[in-house]
């Protein structure tokens, strides 16, 4: 095994044991994110943001809003989704992805959307490693922001892809209208999308994980 390989085995393995420590106190509570989220909303509203001005998590480096579309949907099972930004010098905010949630309040699959949509900056795939590490464990977070940052770092290399994927397709809408016209164009909405299968994902580190393993034949011996 490389060391880089190693290394990401291990990221992943940290980021899995966390997230499913995060989904086991939500079970205890009774509740999941999206719930925590509207949790003070009589009445959910299309196209409104909750909450209204974000919520800032990362040491404040990223923010995130949650809303529903009453025409547009980017999952057949979605019930709404997370706009994730990140904090870029400036008072700029750069968007960096969308998370699609079921009516589970479950992750269904990340999602770049087209400049336009969010009438922003993009963060610029180069620098996502840097804003990446400003999501740590942090025992002031609640369990929303430890959920959202848990998920960033689970999936740190499929967001990674999809930036690049997103600058592929950009790059490719660009060639027939030019880079400006292409990302204010409203026909163009979603760039690229990457399904979330949890189950599969933590299974990958935490059952093959070796160290992992090897601690609970211990502890069973």
């Amino acid at each position: 095994m490389s060391v880089l390989t190693k290394k990401l085995s291990e990221h992943g393995s940290y980021w899995s044991l966390r997230f499913l420590a995060l989904l086991q106190e939500m079970a205890t509570q009774n509740t999941n994110a999206v719930l925590t989220i509207l949790s003070d909303v009589d009445h959910l509203e299309t196209e409104c943001r909750y909450p209204d001005s974000g919520l800032l998590f990362a040491d404040k480096r990223w923010r995130v809003f949650y809303h529903c579309h009453e025409a547009i949907s980017m999952h057949p099972d979605e019930h709404g989704h997370f706009h994730l930004f990140t904090d870029i010098g400036n008072q700029a905010w750069a968007h960096v992805v969308g998370l699609g949630i079921d009516a589970e309040g479950q992750p269904l699959q990340w999602f770049m959307v087209n400049r336009w949509v969010t009438d922003g900056p993009w963060l610029e795939r180069a620098v996502f490693p840097k804003q990446l590490k400003y999501v740590a464990v942090n025992d002031d977070e609640d369990l929303v922001e430890s959920w959202l940052g848990a998920l960033l770092q689970l999936y740190s290399a499929e967001l990674s892809e999809l930036l690049k994927k997103r600058d592929e397709q950009i790059k490719f809408y660009s060639n027939e209208k030019g880079r400006q016209e292409a990302m204010e164009n409203r026909e163009i909405y979603t760039l690229a999308t990457q399904e979330i299968n949890l189950q599969f994902k933590l299974e990958k580190y935490l059952l093959d994980d070796p160290i992992i393993n090897n601690e609970n034949v211990q502890q069973g011996a």
